[in-house]
């Protein structure tokens, strides 16, 4: 029997725009449905902690079994995983249901992202092929596309019964499960400890440091995202316009990071450069300053939301790179570097809704201003720790030969 040939880059890229897509949108509908249902933001944020917390649990299984039982073979599974929960809010139209189909689509899809991650890694880095920072590039740019498709359809599907949005959710899901089919008898392989996967002494701080950096990166921008309508609601803008104007936003944020990872691909004077990398992060802060401004104003527009979204955008899409490229430079392992690397992600995901939805319980009790105001200090605090530790971090990065 022929052996199988791994699948080539753009189809990598299609099967993580599919799974991108179908995560995200199935998270947005989730959001929707509850907002539609008068769920407090308190309730939003505990059950978009749910969801995230079991892509937190199950992305390092992921990882073990992509580099041990194969990329393809956990490919399928988490597809399939994603595909029942859709199907499930499909069938049984409910906040409850909605519920369930966010928790199982960020299960498939960690089991999901290790596997096809270490395809991307897994190349020959000679004879041609392409550069580390370019693979991480065309990697990113997959699951970023169905990111903001996510976005899209969501705003696009606002007015519409949440079944459409589960639905579509549920094509991509079945379609990447399809698809990897036929790779089922792929083995997992490690790729050769050479050129830019050669061992380097600052790896271990630089690694440290990006995965802490996107945990605090993702706590920030998941309360974005789980919170800025039901900000918006609460300031007695009406529900439709609340949901048009956060979808309007989301979908320019995810596309300000998909531009980072196109600029990162292209452009390899970061690499082993931290103070770069971290600079790229300063629009943490200035978009959270800008909420935090917008609410004190106290007449948001969807144009300064935008702005807003978007400069925290290009900044995850700077921290997100410098964790999951430092953590695929080791020469080994793969599949278990990329689910540690979504471990962190998955936590700062977790934490994110709950803790921004306490922060504003606790504000709206202040009663000094709405909750915009409340999200966007919140938000700051957040980019002021992220940004802190890495100028903490990146001296001793540099004495062991970054620069």
């Amino acid at each position: 029997m022929p052996a199988v040939r791994p699948p080539p880059i753009l189809l990598l890229q299609a099967l993580n725009l599919l799974v991108g897509l179908g995560s995200f949108l199935t998270a947005m509908t989730a959001t929707s449905a509850w907002n539609r249902a008068g769920w407090s933001e308190e309730a939003i944020g505990v059950a978009m902690t749910a969801a995230n917390i079991c892509y937190a649990l199950l992305v390092s299984t992921g990882g073990r079994l992509s580099d041990g039982w194969g990329r393809a073979r956990t490919g399928v599974l988490g597809a399939t995983v994603g595909a029942v929960g859709c199907a499930l809010a499909v069938v049984m139209v409910s906040p409850v249901s909605a519920v369930a189909a966010a928790m199982l689509a960020f299960a498939g899809s960690a089991l999901f992202f290790p596997g096809n991650v270490g395809l991307f890694s897994d190349a020959p880095a000679t004879g041609g092929a392409l550069p580390l920072h370019v693979k991480i590039s065309r990697y990113n740019l997959g699951w970023a596309f169905g990111n903001f498709g996510g976005f899209i359809g969501y705003f696009a599907f606002a007015k519409l019964p949440s079944a459409v949005g589960f639905g579509l959710s549920l094509v991509s899901y079945l379609a990447v499960a399809v698809i990897l089919l036929r790779y089922l008898r792929l083995p997992a392989s490690s790729p050769p400890a050479e050129g830019d996967r050669a061992p380097h002494p600052a790896l271990p701080r630089l690694i440290r440091m990006g995965r802490c950096g996107l945990m605090i990166a993702s706590i920030l921008s998941m309360a974005q995202i789980a919170l800025l309508q039901a900000v918006l609601r609460s300031m007695q803008v009406p529900v439709d316009q609340a949901a048009a104007w956060s979808g309007l936003t989301l979908t320019c944020y995810a596309a300000s990071y998909i531009a980072m990872f196109i600029l990162l691909g292209a452009w390899d004077g970061w690499v082993l450069k931290p103070w770069r990398l971290c600079l790229l992060q300063s629009g943490f802060l200035l978009g959270s300053l800008g909420y935090a401004a917008l609410g004190w104003w106290g007449e948001p527009s969807a144009l300064a939301l935008i702005a807003c979204g978007m400069l925290v955008g290009s900044a995850f899409g700077a921290a997100y790179t410098a964790s999951i490229y430092y953590s695929l430079r080791l020469p080994h392992g793969a599949g278990r570097a990329a689910a540690l690397h979504e471990t962190f992600l998955g936590l700062g995901n977790t934490v994110g809704p709950a803790l921004g939805g306490i922060a504003l319980w606790w504000w709206s009790g202040l009663h000094l201003a709405n909750g915009l105001v409340g999200l966007g200090l919140f938000m700051t605090v957040l980019a002021l720790i992220g940004l802190g530790l890495q100028v903490l971090m990146i001296p001793g990065a540099v004495r062991l030969g970054a620069r």
